[in-house]
């Protein structure tokens, strides 16, 4: 049951991928209107992660699941707060350069929680709030990185 659990997972996360990204080793032309709608849904997004792992059932006490579930916990509220950070800077009309550190705050939590996430045993719900964070996270990366679609075919 965990391994179809994290094979739907996996696939979820992968299967939503927009395929409107530019070519191999190339930021996507700038759009701060389009990078910064990303963002916002990207924060709402985070948001209902947080709230879907708070509701996500709890492990028994001493199988090592509750502390799994603490570190999840902890990665969704910084995750989305960092979201929000990133989606307020853009609003204000910053660029790429003056939220490019924002944005790498923003991977490298989205990459330490889906690790954290393919080892939790997670209920639908909480996979599919999950999917939605790994897929605009996905949208808004060729702005940022230029390695975006190389890692996207991975």
């Amino acid at each position: 049951m965990i391994l179809v659990r994290k094979l739907l997972f996996g696939l979820a996360a992968t299967s939503t991928v927009v395929l409107t990204t530019p070519a191999a080793a190339e930021l996507a032309t700038w759009d701060q209107a389009r990078a910064t709608a990303i963002a916002q849904q990207l924060a709402d997004a985070a948001d209902a992660w947080e709230q879907a792992v708070r509701e996500q059932p709890g492990g028994e006490v001493g199988s090592g699941d509750a502390q799994d579930e603490f570190g999840l916990a902890n990665k969704a509220r910084v995750l989305r707060e960092q979201t929000r950070a990133l989606a307020g800077h853009l609003a204000k009309g910053e660029g790429h350069d003056q939220t490019r550190n924002y944005y790498r705050d923003v991977k490298e939590l989205v990459d330490d929680t889906e690790q954290m996430a393919q080892r939790a045993e997670l209920d639908e719900p909480t996979m599919d709030a999950w999917a939605k964070v790994a897929d605009l996270q996905r949208q808004i990366a060729p702005y940022y990185d230029a390695k975006a679609d190389e890692e996207k075919g991975q």
